[in-house]
């Protein structure tokens, strides 16, 4: 390198130790049941105009696009979604064109270029018409009920002479560019012929998909293929799995071991429609006992379709979106309970409850609970897990710990292949994890203390013997002290002797 007369300014990255960032604490993983939506496919939407473009709108026989409504609606940010759905019985809408005699090309319902099943399909109508400034060419318009969607202009079946190249397939089944709404097979190096006053088309010459199929599952088959589908998540980066479908404690009860084997997630759950509060409670006790990764809520809510109609639905879309919008204003040390946990969109819970209901409902049973209450509307009136172990009994205990450890293996991924040395040693314990935990106890992650009464960070020689070191193996341990929330208060109440004085008669 030639160097300037003068002063020179060199940049290097020098032997600074990487700084631990925040692991993503809020991100929910949906197993649901939607009128549309790829089968075994996780699709990341971050609104819900993109729900609505992969799963579509809601529908009788699932509660997923409500769910998602109310996940966003009350603060959640980003979702990866996956439809339940049955692929040998569920059926895309299709037809064939010309509509009659020999096809030479075939529509189907699809998401660019995979097929898309169910009777949403059969809402899709198709023109064909010859295109005007080429006649040898044609253009194909989708609409989709009443609006046109999409428009394909000259394309071209031929391969002979005078063919533009404009083939339907790679232009209209892209994986990345294609249609979202249906895709074509060419059937024959032959246009199909224009279809206007063909049979079957109505008075604009469009004409419809037919026998798009449901697959028609019933609550035992739903609970056994969400089971199927919590493996699809094992590679995805969520932190939070609901699935608003099936209260089946054989689902939940896998689900939560397996949020445990992955150490960085927690099952969210709801009971089933119409139980009571023993019910209820009956069915948290049935769930209790070490499932610190999962937590279950009750009653259901009502909230408004885009119809205008209202519906019962499982709360769990609108807590996951609670518990997102509580981490971001908050902090995940917060509790995602209390006068702050309002639920949006819901207009009204499925069962009242007293205070001593709802103490005995949490306290026995294991259950959250959502209530109405005066003066704040309904929100989350508790946060426990479903462990009854004391030291993890509340859900941003949990939700604290996994992004503590989440955060702390992405920001020690340096580590790996460095020389185990006292060096090392030092450079994780004061440069990389004690700053990290002492940003958490300035924002109130930990209990009440001192730095060093609530948390501890060992990486030293006894950690790390030769015996260690000799295995190839680092240890760096980390406890602190996590902050709980203020679940009973007490307001003590009594009278005391005024100031009276004596005064002659």
């Amino acid at each position: 390198m030639a160097f300037n007369i003068g002063i020179n300014v060199l940049e290097t990255d020098g032997k600074a130790t990487p700084s631990i960032q925040g692991a993503a604490t809020s991100v929910a993983g949906f197993i649901i049941r939607s009128e549309r939506g790829l089968a075994g496919k996780v699709t990341q939407v971050s609104s819900p105009a993109q729900f609505r473009e992969h799963f579509g709108m809601p529908f009788a026989d699932g509660y997923g696009a409500l769910a998602l409504q109310g996940f966003f609606d009350n603060g959640g940010i980003v979702a990866h979604v996956l439809r339940l759905v049955d692929a040998t019985v569920a059926t895309p809408a299709t037809k064939a064109f010309p509509n009659g005699g020999a096809a030479s090309l075939t529509v189907s319902a699809a998401y660019q270029g995979t097929d898309d099943p169910g009777a949403w399909g059969d809402n899709i109508a198709i023109l064909i018409r010859a295109n005007p400034d080429n006649l040898a060419t044609y253009d194909l318009l989708v609409r989709y009920k009443t609006d046109v969607v999409e428009t394909y202009t000259a394309l071209d079946n031929r391969t002979a002479a005078g063919a533009t190249g404009r083939h339907p397939v790679p232009i209209i089944n892209d994986a990345n560019t294609g249609s979202k709404f249906i895709k074509v097979v060419e059937n024959a190096t032959s246009n199909p012929a224009v279809t206007l006053g063909a049979a079957g088309a109505d008075a604009k010459g469009y004409i419809a998909l037919a026998g798009g199929v449901e697959d028609g599952m019933n609550a035992g088959a739903v609970a056994t293929a969400a089971t199927t589908a919590l493996d699809l998540f094992a590679t995805v980066d969520v932190q939070l799995i609901a699935c608003p479908e099936t209260a089946d404690t054989g689902f939940v009860n896998t689900a939560v071991q397996k949020c445990e084997l992955r150490g960085d997630c927690m099952f969210v759950g709801a009971t089933a429609s119409g139980q009571n509060l023993a019910a209820a409670k009956a069915y948290g006790k049935s769930l209790q006992g070490t499932k610190i990764y999962g937590a279950v809520y009750w009653p259901w809510i009502q909230v408004l379709d885009p119809g205008g109609t209202r519906r019962w639905i499982p709360p769990t879309g609108h807590i996951l979106g609670v518990y997102a919008r509580t981490e971001s204003e908050r902090g995940i040390w917060k509790a995602p309970a209390g006068n702050a946990a309002r639920l949006g969109g819901a207009l009204d819970v499925e069962t009242a409850i007293t205070d001593v209901d709802h103490t005995d409902l949490v306290k026995n049973g294991s259950v959250d609970a959502v209530r109405f209450v005066p003066g704040q509307g309904i929100i989350v009136d508790s946060s426990r897990t479903l462990s009854t172990n004391p030291l993890w009994l509340y859900v941003n205990i949990r939700l604290l710990f996994n992004y503590v450890k989440s955060s702390l293996k992405s920001g020690l991924r340096w580590v790996v292949q460095e020389p185990n040395s006292e060096e090392l040693w030092n450079k994780v314990k004061f440069n990389s994890v004690t700053p990290f935990l002492m940003g958490l106890w300035r924002k109130g992650a930990f209990g009440p203390g001192k730095p060093e009464q609530v948390f501890t960070v060992k990486c030293d020689a006894d950690t790390n013997p030769p015996a260690k070191i000799q295995q190839g193996t680092f240890t760096v341990e980390v406890y602190f002290y996590p902050s709980r929330p203020a679940e009973t208060v007490v307001i003590v109440v009594g009278q005391q002797e005024g100031a009276g004085s004596a005064t002659e008669a």
